[in-house]
């Protein structure tokens, strides 16, 4: 059962990383997707992915690796429900614990440094939580 959980988790995180990546790129040429653009909205996503701070090293920025991350834990989500590998519960925990320390920052910077709430960011948030509870409940089981 909890396998299946973490496979909606990851799911979940896979599907708005996508639709992030979609705003993100349509935030370049200054449209939206689904956010405000009215600077008086608190969910203005394009205020969070003009951040500095949103890139990786200054490099990255975080909507282009989010899609890569969360297909990588929707493959793994996969093959843990077929195969029960506790190997690959082990990777899929370790890539959780990953994510689940970045959240914290991600989110002072979408409140105290942007001002505004990135939905696709929230929703992914909110995923990988759930996916580091569920997978670190399951490797207790297993």
């Amino acid at each position: 059962m909890l396998s299946y959980i973490m496979l909606a988790f990851s799911l979940v995180g896979f599907v708005a990383s996508i639709l992030g990546y979609v705003e993100y790129k349509r935030s370049l040429q200054g449209g939206s997707f689904m956010c405000s653009v009215d600077e008086s909205s608190k969910l203005r996503c394009s205020a969070v992915y003009a951040l500095p701070q949103a890139r990786l090293f200054g490099k990255i920025h975080f909507s282009d690796l989010a899609p890569i991350y969360f297909t990588a834990m929707l493959l793994l989500s996969l093959f843990f429900t077929a195969t029960g590998s506790k190997t690959v519960l082990t990777v899929l925990a370790g890539l959780s614990i990953v994510g689940v320390a970045l959240v914290p920052y991600l989110v002072y910077l979408e409140l105290f440094v942007a001002y505004a709430i990135c939905i696709w960011c929230t929703i992914m948030h909110a995923s990988i939580i759930g996916m580091t509870v569920v997978t670190i409940k399951q490797l207790l089981v297993v």
